[in-house]
């Protein structure tokens, strides 16, 4: 029996008897991940570990050698990292840190810094610090020259906060690169002599090439903040993020939103941060309650996992209050939505299970139209000059508020409601973040309404400003419309509750049209947001059929 490497698999030489009785083991151990060949058996590198025990007496290149190794290496680092966070003692954590982190994230940096770890997800709750943790677990490895360098790969609009946190932390210390302009420019960065590279997920294909030239003579730390961006293992940046790691001796996974649609999202983020060692053997089946359990038991034997609450983490950390404000249609608003809602069941109505699943893009595209009409119809009806119902509860809220000096934040997922918004306010000297605005001129409009006593409101799409902004100058935001994104929608929670804000609580108001679809919304994004505490308890699958989408348009069982 003779073992090798090729592509990324192990390939196993034998044959006759020899062969056979292999792949019975193997399979039984492997299952769909086993290919069989005439006189050899393939499977991917990440599952060798399982099969250790069957292989011992093979004939096995440097490379199998090498692999095993390190995830016996791994595995007993991972042991002793999860030891470290559960007996919240402190290890590998020079005086100077200690002084400047919280108890709790001393015990995440040690368990970071643990000898021979390959990797580990860092799922803290947002606002709980996961950046200065990393950059302190960042420093330790490289003092002891574990680590020649460090590669943050986030999303574009966080790019500015890694630079400007290193440098608050540690000033002066580290040569930071950051990866802009076209293809080449971001080449080019890439080989420079840096101690920091930070990069945004769609420049990470342009350093490709320099990153892996360079990876033989420097060991990398590779940091994927946001992680979620990178859930979908068929996307074209999940493809990208996975090669980088390939060449990248550690790799720390940052998420405080980890699963915010099912826990399969949970499989290609530990793949990253340790190259497969909690997953290794596991494929998706069409038994979602299996896998779950299978997902939760994999994590809780192989997976090196932090993840804590911020009410465990912080002191004197506010509560949080929901206001759900039920409003009423009326008129063209009502006639309208009730037109859409109507002419959409009737197709419905027309459809069977198989051909509804056909159309289920379609389907969303004309649910978002209701829902848009919800927060403003002149969205989809621009003849329509009646003011939105929302806006007589939300004139009241404004001018309750901001008399008693309290800044507010207006979250909407819709660019005209965003317009009407800004100029329906614009008396309060608003600053706004969405896809249109730049990275300077979001930080200049986070300063802004941080700092300065004249700016009361923020509007804000959560797709662009749910992750990576502190906006605790203010403990009052109000949720005018709503998107199937629950991401978004639970990072922008954690905009006001989080490290700094000194309210004794943060009020959230979530105005609702009754008897419409937003009911069954907020629903669904209030019962995602409630089940973040339980790592794998973040699915609902929805809409699972026909049924459930005529259900919840037509108001009854």
């Amino acid at each position: 029996m003779k073992l090798c490497v090729e592509s990324n698999e192990v390939r196993i030489e034998c044959s006759g008897m020899e062969l056979l009785k292999l792949k019975t083991a193997l399979n039984n151990r492997l299952g769909g991940m086993l290919k069989a060949e005439k006189s050899a058996l393939v499977f991917p590198l990440s599952s060798l570990s399982l099969v250790q025990d069957l292989i011992e007496g093979g004939e096995k290149s440097p490379e199998i050698a090498e692999t095993l190794r390190m995830y016996e290496l791994h595995a007993e680092a991972r042991r002793c990292a999860l030891r470290i966070v559960a007996s919240e003692t402190v290890e590998n954590v020079s005086e100077e840190w200690l002084q400047r982190l919280d108890p709790a994230q001393s015990y995440a940096v040690s368990a970071m810094t643990v000898p021979n770890l390959l990797g580990l997800c860092l799922f803290d709750e947002q606002g709980s610090g996961k950046t200065v943790m990393t950059i302190a677990a960042f420093n330790a490895l490289k003092d002891a020259n574990v680590v020649d360098a460090m590669i943050v790969v986030c999303p574009k609009t966080m790019m500015s906060e890694w630079p400007k946190d290193i440098e608050k932390f540690l000033p002066g210390k580290y040569e930071v690169a950051v990866a802009e302009g076209d293809r080449r420019e971001k080449f080019l960065t890439a080989l420079k002599d840096f101690a920091v590279l930070v990069t945004n997920y769609e420049g990470v294909e342009s350093m490709q090439v320099a990153l892996t030239a360079t990876a033989s003579q420097r060991r990398y730390l590779l940091v994927v903040d946001e992680s979620y961006y990178v859930k979908n293992t068929e996307s074209l940046r999940s493809d990208a993020a996975k090669r980088l790691r390939a060449n990248c001796a550690r790799c720390y996974v940052l998420c405080g939103t980890p699963a915010p649609n099912s826990p399969y999202d949970l499989v290609n983020q530990f793949n990253l941060a340790d190259k497969g060692f909690t997953f290794a053997g596991f494929k998706k089946s069409k038994d979602l309650d299996g896998d779950r359990d299978k997902i939760s038991d994999l994590i809780d034997t192989r997976g090196t996992l932090i993840r804590r609450m911020k009410t465990e983490i912080l002191e004197d950390i506010p509560d949080k209050n929901f206001h759900i404000v039920g409003i009423p249609l009326t008129g063209r608003q009502a006639f309208l939505y009730e037109k859409a809602r109507s002419e959409l069941e009737l197709e419905l109505k027309a459809l069977d299970n198989i051909s509804f699943r056909r159309k289920l893009a379609t389907y969303f595209q004309r649910r978002a139209v209701l829902l848009q009409i919800c927060s403003n119809p002149s969205a989809i009806d621009p003849t329509i000059t009646d003011v939105p119902v929302k806006y007589e509860y939300l004139d009241a809220l404004m001018a309750n508020l901001i008399s008693k000096g309290r800044k507010v934040i207006l979250w909407s997922f819709y660019k005209n409601s965003l317009d009407d918004l800004a100029a329906r306010y614009a008396e309060y000297n608003p600053v706004r973040i969405d896809g249109s605005v730049d990275v300077a001129t979001r930080r200049v409009a986070v300063r802004l309404f941080q700092e300065n006593p004249e700016r009361m409101v923020f509007i804000g799409n959560p797709a662009a400003a749910g992750a990576g902004v502190t906006l605790h100058a203010a403990y009052d935001a109000v949720y005018v419309s709503y998107s199937n994104q629950a991401a978004h929608y639970l990072q922008s929670l954690d905009r006001i509750h989080r490290r700094g804000q000194t309210a004794k609580e943060v009020n959230y108001y979530l105005l609702v049209c009754q008897d419409t679809i937003e009911e069954t919304e907020v629903v669904r994004l209030r019962g995602k947001e409630l089940q973040q505490h339980s790592i794998l308890g973040d699915h609902i699958s929805w809409p699972a059929s026909l049924d459930e989408a005529l259900k919840e348009l037509c108001g009854h069982d």
